[in-house]
Parts: structure tokens; sequence; C-alpha cells
């Protein structure tokens, strides 16, 4: 007795059709009876076969009801006598199902057929035979054992034809390709089945070769996309970090010079703390010997001179100088300068005119600093001034501190590569990180996906 089989119930295999039929049986309307009992005998153990029990004329509808049948079914069954053999209808549908490479199984009901009219695509195939005098029990055991052969394969051919035909049908459209693991299990059945029974039809190879396309462009599309979220999070927050930096920066500069002009502050009135400002107005209204250019032997100007030596000695950074100003003349003149004593090249003379600029003038009234940088005949240097009062509170001269202006230029350039290495880190740091999470948000399947070549059979 033949034996349901279990195939139809709790099949694994990727490639199930949603709608498809085990066989489908071409035949000569005069072997309906044998067919019908065929087709009991299928449906008895479970199987579905596919057969045009209508007697109508060919049309395009039924014509292509016929091709729709024979691309669902998973094995083409011819049932051969002599009036099949001669049939039309029965050639046109080998025709198709040899266009469509569908796995052939010829059944001998009647013979007295003439072995040159038999289609090529039916007698290259090994025969059952099911006459009436052959035992049909056993024919049909041999039939079921012959559908089960490599029924994955079947399968799979089947549906990758249906889906093809649709995808062609369609005017190839996109929406119709195969994607994900199901592209990937297509793919292997291609590979897998070029050696086969059934072998894969053109329309197979196309439609397989071009989902590989559709999948790997939008593949790289999708990672060129998170590329540009990636790149765009990374610019913006370079950015965001980068302003951040240069307001700290900026910032931290503020403060170096805040402590830079309170130490500047500091050592100025320590300075002007040492000179008498009554002696500082009689020492600038000296006379000079004749033939002499300095009072060098006046106890005021030397007790002058040697403070400012002591200020430079105290703070090494500053250069101590001390003038007068004749607002008439609107002329400033020097008085002590450590540069008599220290580097004779750079002094100025006793009551020699030196020009003057606003934060010069300034100091003779009040605290005044110049920032912007200024060169002499040496160096670049920055300065601080401030005024020199007597007993009454009236301001009788000035006094400066001249300072290298590396003194503030080292420090902004100390914060400046601090930041700048700071930047560098956060740029690296912010790189590393967004190509992380875009390792991490891709899929497994992608990366081997993406550069997945085409199949060819």
């Amino acid at each position: 007795m033949v034996q349901p089989s279990p195939r139809r119930s709790g099949s694994t295999s990727p490639f199930d059709p949603l709608k498809s039929n085990d066989v489908f049986i071409s035949y000569s309307r005069k072997d309906k009876a044998f067919v019908e009992t065929l087709d009991a005998a299928f449906r008895k153990v479970d199987r579905d076969p596919w057969v045009d029990w209508d007697d109508i004329r060919k049309g395009e509808d039924w014509w292509r009801s016929i091709q729709r049948g024979i691309e669902a079914a998973e094995t083409f069954l011819f049932v051969v006598s002599p009036d099949s053999v001669s049939s039309e209808v029965c050639r046109d549908e080998i025709e198709y199902a040899t266009q469509c490479n569908k796995r052939f199984l010829p059944l001998v009901r009647r013979e007295g057929f003439d072995m040159q009219h038999v289609h090529s695509s039916i007698s290259r195939h090994n025969w059952l035979f099911f006459r009436e005098a052959d035992d049909f029990k056993a024919a049909f055991e041999e039939l079921l054992k012959a559908l089960d052969t490599d029924l994955e394969h079947v399968r799979g051919h089947t549906r990758l034809l249906v889906r093809s035909l649709e995808w062609l049908n369609q005017g190839r459209d996109s929406s119709y390709l195969l994607r994900g693991s199901d592209l990937q299990d297509g793919q292997q059945w291609l590979t897998l089945g070029i050696n086969k029974d059934p072998s894969p039809t053109d329309s197979h190879v196309a439609y397989i070769n071009a989902s590989l396309d559709a999948e790997t462009a939008m593949l790289r599309a999708r990672q060129r996309a998170k590329w540009i979220v990636v790149l765009t999070t990374v610019l913006a927050n370079l950015a965001f970090v980068a302003g951040g930096l240069s307001w700290l920066y900026f910032r931290m500069l503020d403060i170096a010079r805040e402590q830079v002009k309170d130490s500047m502050e500091d050592a100025l009135a320590g300075a002007i703390e040492g000179i008498d400002g009554d002696d500082f107005a009689e020492l600038a209204g000296v006379e000079l010997p004749p033939g002499q250019d300095e009072p060098f032997d006046h106890p005021l100007y030397q007790d002058h001179q040697n403070w400012l030596l002591t200020v430079n000695e105290l703070v090494p950074l500053a250069e101590p100088a001390t003038y007068i100003w004749d607002a008439k003349a609107d002329e400033v003149f020097s008085i002590g300068d450590v540069y008599r004593i220290t580097d004779s090249e750079r002094a100025h003379g006793f009551r020699e005119s030196k020009p003057s600029h606003p934060e010069m003038l300034d100091g003779f009234e009040e605290v005044s600093i110049e920032w912007d940088p200024y060169e002499d005949d040496f160096r670049t240097l920055v300065a601080i001034y401030g005024p020199i009062q007597n007993s009454a509170g009236e301001s009788v001269g000035m006094m400066e501190l001249e300072y290298d202006a590396t003194y503030v230029t080292e420090v902004a350039g100390e914060i400046g590569v601090a930041i700048g290495v700071a930047c560098i880190i956060a740029f690296i740091w912010l790189v590393i990180s967004s190509w992380l999470i875009l390792r991490a948000t891709q899929p497994p399947h992608e990366t081997a996906a993406r550069d997945r070549p085409p199949q060819n059979p």
C-alpha cells in the first residue's frame, strides 16, 4: 500500500512556494480515465497534482492558465500514448516546460507511437510504465520515489522560477526581487544547482543577479547614508567641541593675562613704593655739571639708579625706567634707566626725549598697560606704566616696567598648544567612537553581502 509522504506537512525548505503543485499532468483526452485514477492516487497520499479537466478550446486565458500551472509545478508528468505524442497542445506544453527547465517524468500508458515523433525532452528521460498490464501500485511507488528525489532542489527551482517570471512580467520591478536571507538562500540554490537536474534557467540567473545587484546597491547606499550621518555627527560634535575649546582657550588666556597683569601691577607698585616722589622731582630738576650728560655724582641720581637695578634683580623679567612729562612741549624725558647699568646700547640718556604714545602718557595719571607688543631696535616688548607722586599726591613722573613680549606670548602659546592637543584628541575620539557605532549598528550579513560577486551558471 502506498503511504502518504510526510513532506507536505512541516517542510522547512525556504523554497516552498506559497501556492504550488507537486506535478503538472500533460495528457491526451483519450487517456482521461487513467489520469483520473492517477489524480485520485496522488490525492490519497496528500499530493497535489495540476490537471486540466475542462475540454476547452485553446485561447489566451486558457493557455496562460496552462503556463502558470507548469511554472508552479515541481515536476512535469507526461502521459505517453500515441494520441499525446501527436497532440499539438501536448507538444506546446512540453515546449513551455522545456523553456522552464522543468523536471520531466514520462509515464507510458499506451504504446504504438512512433519514437521519431516523441519530443526530445521526453525521449531523453527514463520512463515509468503504467500500461494496463503493469502493476499500478508498484509503478506508483516508483513514481513517488522519483518525485521525492532531490526534492529541495526541485522546490527551489519552482519557487524561484515563479518569482523570476513574475518579476519579468512586471517589467523588472525591483520590489519583486529577493532580499536578505531569501536572497542568500537563492544564491546558494543557484550555486549548488548548476549541475543538477532540472538546471537553472536564464530567468533564474537574471533574477538572482538582479537581486544581488539591487541588494549591493542598497547596502552601499545605506552605508553611504550611515557615513554621511556619522561624518555629519563628527563634524557637528567637532564644531561643538572646537567652539567649546575656543571659548576655553580665550577664557584661559584672559585668566593668564589677568595673572600676568596682577604680577606686573604688583611689581610696578613695589617699584614705585621705593621712590620718594619729592626726591624724584628734585632729581628731575638737577643741573648737570659742565661737560656731563648725567649727574653721576649726585646722591639722588645714584640712589635712584641703584633702586632701579634692585627692582630688576628682584623681578628679572621687568626692566624699569622713569620719566617726566613736559605737558607744554608735549614731550617725555628719561630720568632713570636700568639699561644705563645693564646694557648701555639700549639706554636713554638723562633727560633724553623719548617718543611717547597714549598708554605711556596715561601712565602719568594712572596705571596703564600696553598689551599690544611693540618693537625697539632689539626686541619685541610689552610694558606697564604708573604715576610717581610727591607728598602732596601730585604726579611728578612715571615709572615704566618693560617686559619681553614672550613673557605674554609664551603663556598664550602654551595654552594654545594644550587646547590644540585637546582638539586633536577629541577629533580622534569622535572618529573612532563613530566608526565603532557604525560597525555595531551594521547587520552581520551586510559586510559579506556588500561585496558578494554576481552568480553565473
